[in-house]
């Protein structure tokens, strides 16, 4: 448990350095596009389809980095008045159905993303394979697996609960 601990604080590093990459990035193309449209009459037209796509990636890996802390939706009003089995047992249950929904979004993510490189379409602006963007559904899902999985390992077969009682995701 405590290697499982260690590798994902590992990935939530990388995760947390490529969030911040990919920010300054979609910034600093968001406002040269801004700075470009203002002084003269064009504008990169690939930034819209960069910045959209790239905010995908941002965001499924910030979920993931909140479901690592368990800080994702949940129902404050059924857990804050349970005891600590009851709390194992939601946890429980509350992560089962988490590993489903993101099992099916890595299904149709990857289902999607073959079905695009079958197909060869691209992008209206950048002329890449559509794919390129897409799989950052699937990736994303993987990331919010393994964390998950984490905060199941922490809450119900660790100790969490006891070092803080928050919120389940």
């Amino acid at each position: 448990m405590k290697a499982y601990k260690k590798l994902m604080s590992g990935v939530a590093t990388i995760e947390k350095v490529v969030i911040s990459v990919l920010l300054i990035f979609v910034t600093a193309i968001t406002f040269a596009n801004v700075v470009v449209r203002k002084l003269s009459n064009s504008q990169f037209a690939w930034s819209e389809e960069m910045v959209i796509n790239l905010f995908v990636l941002l965001i499924m890996l910030g979920c993931a980095l909140s479901a690592q802390e368990g800080s994702l939706i949940s129902l404050s009003l059924i857990y804050d008045r349970l005891n600590k089995t009851a709390k194992k047992v939601f946890v429980t249950i509350i992560s089962i159905t988490n590993l489903v929904f993101w099992g099916v979004l890595l299904w149709t993510g990857w289902e999607k993303v073959a079905s695009q490189i079958d197909s060869g379409k691209r992008t209206s602006s950048l002329g890449w394979p559509e794919w390129v963007f897409t799989i950052f559904l699937p990736i994303g899902a993987v990331f919010l697996i393994l964390h998950s999985i984490e905060f199941f390992i922490d809450n119900v077969l660790g100790d969490g609960l006891e070092e803080k009682e928050e919120l389940p995701q």
